[in-house]
């Protein structure tokens, strides 16, 4: 072990039983009063806490009045589960139906809308021009 005091580790290590086994704590007053502070810590911590009977049975009192309260309403409960079992088979129902084709749009021509197209495709002008000309239209 090196010269001078112990360390935290070494102190609490020693506390319980692993730390260093040597004769530093009977030959340095700084070490055994850091020793003493921290056996007497560890003694109040494993105290066990006094507790009054009155205390206690007021405690289980109250408990027992909670467990009755909660099996009184428990039955407000019990219809909770069978409402999320029927959403959940109203969905699968639903779900399982297949979903109708979707129609073609009768509202063109498979003319009109290659001659649409083209118009857009040879037009040399860009696609941001088109409502400038609304602009300037002449009403006939």
């Amino acid at each position: 072990m090196p010269e001078g005091h112990w360390s935290d580790d070494e102190l609490i290590g020693r506390l319980y039983g692993v730390g260093p086994d040597d004769r530093h704590l009977e030959e340095c007053p700084a070490c055994v009063e850091r020793w003493r502070a921290l056996v007497s810590a560890r003694a109040r911590v494993l105290e066990a806490p006094v507790v009054s009977e009155e205390l206690l049975t007021g405690q289980r009192q109250s408990m027992l009045r909670r467990l009755e309260v909660g099996a009184e309403s428990a039955h407000h409960f019990s219809v909770a589960p069978g409402l999320a079992v029927a959403a959940v088979l109203l969905l699968g129902l639903l779900l399982s139906f297949p979903r109708p084709k979707p129609q073609p749009s009768l509202a063109s021509s498979d003319n009109q809308f290659f001659s649409e197209v083209y118009r857009v495709v040879q037009s040399t002008e860009p696609v941001a021009v088109e409502p400038v000309h609304h602009l300037f239209e002449v009403e006939e």
